[in-house]
């Protein structure tokens, strides 16, 4: 059974969740890293107070308000990950400190990343919660090899202008933890700690006097090494990742068994500047964390295009994959909180590789679409492989998400009426999902054209929700069945007390509208039961079932795992 509400009701309605997550000291953001573009929810004033809009707009201006030494930025933190996204993403978490208008505050930044075609970050969707002021003797606190990236930056500068000059290379090794959200899952923050600590022995007990070991981001380290060939680099990182694996390495908590990535990239092959080494053996760090095999990846220069070839065009290449059939559907199960069983799949776009090597991932593929005026060709194409899966399996339930361009386009929603009344009854078995910002737009016109998608048969379901773009008022004017809620929230349900109210307060809110709800990003049992016993619907996440890619030949899975 629900537990019982514990929030009052005023005029026989809950607070708004704009003021509930104000109050808590919470916004969520959404970070399209290739673009370095940052878009914030509706409350960000209310949180951060009068920061200028050219610092809130991109990732790399909001790190500059990261106060030096006090812990790493949500740039270091995502992009010194020890981990691979296989296609659901990959959790970060970070604590610093900010400057907000003369006022130095500790902030705590968790979120997903998602991985572009080459494997590195290419978005993050996450929230930000302002804890309390940051005393003076917090921030002063000496950090003896400890440092930011941007600072880090400024020591492969100096080295760089020091030996280049006298034909020394100059190589950068970019070393990470293994697992290190496993491990922390396993022992705690302090025996991790313990471990980081330890690692940070081992490698200086291996580097030579005239190379340079640093701390950066917290859990990743650089070493510099100076006059090293080409041809030993490997062999110099394997006696970095021999060190640490060497034997076990014991703490408060139990014993822990570590390895190290390495990635490696060299001056002057790889640049002669700072920032495009460092990156460039960032990159390698991520191919070393996507291969099974141990060892160091060294990054290699990239071939330049002859003069006057230029690359196929990313409209050529999308209009070709359409043609090409090459678009597909990875469905990822959604179960019923009560028992687990399967209620329906949430259909994800895939677009296959062509001859050309392209590759679209979802993570950078929809704001490119979106960008190049070309998504509604792929949301019409996801619609029209939807009903052909729902045609040929009859106990199918599909959800497809639909953009908020596709939605304010007449074609669009011709294409949709179209498909649907040939589909019969099948519309029946068919959810679409909106994220909340498209409903903020113009209210009224969605409030109506979602009562026309209903009329077809479709249910509707908003997702993402959570963020406040939503009032109250809005929700009621809108025909929803479904309330998916913002994954940014459920997944650190197991350490914020805020977050749990905050989700017990979107599940009563949807309880007071009678509609369902779907918790995103559940990976594990603590949330789930936490989220049964709130009357939560039903979950998706890792913890109940990954994206799988459709086969046509083969029904989808309807019966869940048991877990």
């Amino acid at each position: 059974m629900p537990s019982p509400s514990i929030f009052r009701f005023q005029n026989g309605s809950p607070v708004d969740p704009r003021s509930v997550l104000s109050s808590i000291g919470e916004v969520v953001y959404g970070w399209d890293i290739q673009a370095d573009a940052l878009s914030w929810g509706p409350n960000v004033g209310e949180v951060l107070g009068p920061i200028p809009e050219q610092t809130l707009a991109r990732g790399l201006s909001f790190a500059g308000l990261v106060e030096p030494g006090s812990g790493p930025s949500r740039y270091d933190a995502i992009f010194c990950s020890s981990e691979a996204d296989q296609g659901d993403g990959v959790v970060y978490r970070t604590r610093y400190a900010l400057e907000l208008a003369g006022r130095k505050m500790w902030a705590e930044d968790t979120g997903r990343w998602f991985a572009g075609t080459d494997g590195r970050p290419a978005s993050a969707r996450g929230v930000l919660r302002i804890e309390r002021a940051a005393r003076p003797e917090e921030l002063s606190q000496p950090g003896s090899e400890l440092c930011d990236r941007s600072a880090l930056v400024e020591r492969i500068e100096l080295a760089l202008k020091e030996h280049l000059p006298a034909e020394r290379p100059v190589v950068v090794l970019v070393a990470a933890i293994d697992e290190l959200a496993r491990l922390n899952d396993d022992f705690g923050h302090e025996a991790t700690d313990e471990i980081i600590d330890t690692v940070h022995e081992r490698l200086r007990s291996v580097t030579r006097r005239r190379d340079h070991l640093v701390r950066y981001a917290g859990n990743s380290f650089a070493i510099l090494l100076v006059g090293c060939p080409q041809d030993q680099i490997e062999s110099a990182a394997r006696r970095f990742i021999k060190v640490v694996a060497h034997s076990a390495i014991e703490t408060a908590r139990g014993i822990a068994l570590v390895r190290l990535r390495v990635g490696a990239a060299s001056s002057p092959e790889l640049g002669h500047r700072g920032p495009e080494v460092l990156t460039a053996a960032e990159g390698a760090l991520a191919s070393a964390r996507a291969g099974a095999a141990d060892g160091a990846v060294v990054a290699k220069p990239r071939i330049r295009r002859a003069a006057g070839e230029d690359p196929v065009g990313f409209d050529v290449q999308a209009i070709a994959a359409l043609n090409e059939r090459r678009v597909r559907l990875a469905l990822q199960p959604i179960v019923r909180t009560t028992n687990r069983e399967i209620a329906f799949h949430e259909a994800l776009l895939r677009v296959g590789q062509g001859e050309a090597g392209l590759y679209f991932a979802s993570a950078e593929l929809i704001p490119m679409l979106e960008r190049r005026g070309l998504v509604r060709l792929f949301d019409h194409r996801v619609l029209e492989l939807a009903m052909e899966m729902l045609k040929a399996d009859p106990r199918l339930v599909l959800s497809i998400n639909v953009s908020p361009r596709s939605l304010g386009d007449p074609e669009w929603f011709d294409a949709f009426h179209a498909c649907t009344e040939m589909a019969g009854d099948k519309a029946n078995r068919l959810i679409v999902e909106i994220t909340e910002t498209a409903t903020i737009e113009n209210p009224a016109r969605v409030a109506k054209l979602l009562g026309r998608i209903k009329e077809q048969g479709a249910r509707i379901a908003i997702d993402d929700f959570g963020a406040g773009h939503s009032s109250l008022r809005h929700l009621r004017a809108f025909p929803v069945d479904i309330l998916k809620i913002d994954g940014a929230f459920t997944q650190n349900l197991r350490r914020s007390t805020d977050d749990r109210f905050y989700v017990r307060t979107l599940v009563d809110l949807a309880g007071h509208l009678g509609v369902e709800t779907v918790a995103e990003w559940v990976d594990d049992e603590l949330q789930a039961g936490m989220l049964r016993d709130w009357g939560v619907t039903y979950l998706q996440g890792h913890l109940v079932g990954r994206a799988e890619l459709h086969e046509p030949n083969r029904p989808a899975r309807i019966k869940a795992a048991t877990g």
